[in-house]
């Protein structure tokens, strides 16, 4: 397991590096010394897990992290509680939040189950994301549908056959064919 650790104290950041090495000899850790960007790094890097180990690290480096295509789960570790803080962060993508008291050897626990979280959080919101792409592309020919019915006074399954036969004839799907009618109805001037 690649793990890119990021802290801005030099000692814990060494200290925390040794101890991972030798928790699990498949671990590969990599230090990110404070001045580094993180985001560039775990661009460069592609690690299969972020450790923050931070006082309070900024809410925009998490929220950009959490944006990147290929974001890794964020495991971090901070100094005190603030739940309003865990919050934001677990917001923002932080995949675990935990307080500086986990042992050591309870770290690598932490982060096979981070991993572990992020990738079914992740086919998750995969599967969601095809869910609603569906439901909005439905809703596009259902409207298609609709305003041929009204304005070419078709039947419901004549409407769905023009549909149809449209997307044959120019090789695209049902509902690209009715985001187009829809879009050309509305150039027109007319409403939907």
């Amino acid at each position: 397991m690649k793990i890119l650790l990021a802290d801005s104290n030099t000692a814990r950041r060494e200290a925390l590096a040794a101890q991972l090495m030798k928790l699990d000899a498949a671990f590969s850790v990599i230090s990110l010394a404070g001045d580094v960007s993180l985001l560039a790094e775990v661009e460069r890097l592609r690690p299969d897990v972020v450790l923050v180990d931070m006082a309070r690290p900024d809410r925009d480096m998490l929220d950009s992290l959490s944006a990147q295509s290929a974001a890794p789960p964020v495991v971090m570790f901070l100094d005190g509680e603030d739940p309003g803080f865990m919050q934001e962060a677990i917001s923002a993508g932080v995949s675990s939040y935990h307080g500086q008291d986990v042992a050591p050897d309870a770290a690598k626990l932490v982060m096979r189950l981070a991993v572990a979280f992020f990738q079914r959080n992740q086919v998750a919101a995969a599967k969601l994301q095809e869910v609603e792409e569906l439901a909005t592309q439905r809703r596009a020919i259902d409207a298609a549908k609709r305003l041929l019915m009204k304005e070419e006074r078709m039947s419901e399954p004549a409407a769905h056959r023009f549909l149809q036969r449209r997307a044959m004839d120019q090789q695209k799907r049902l509902a690209d064919v009715a985001t187009d009618y829809l879009a050309a109805w509305t150039r027109r001037g007319h409403k939907s």
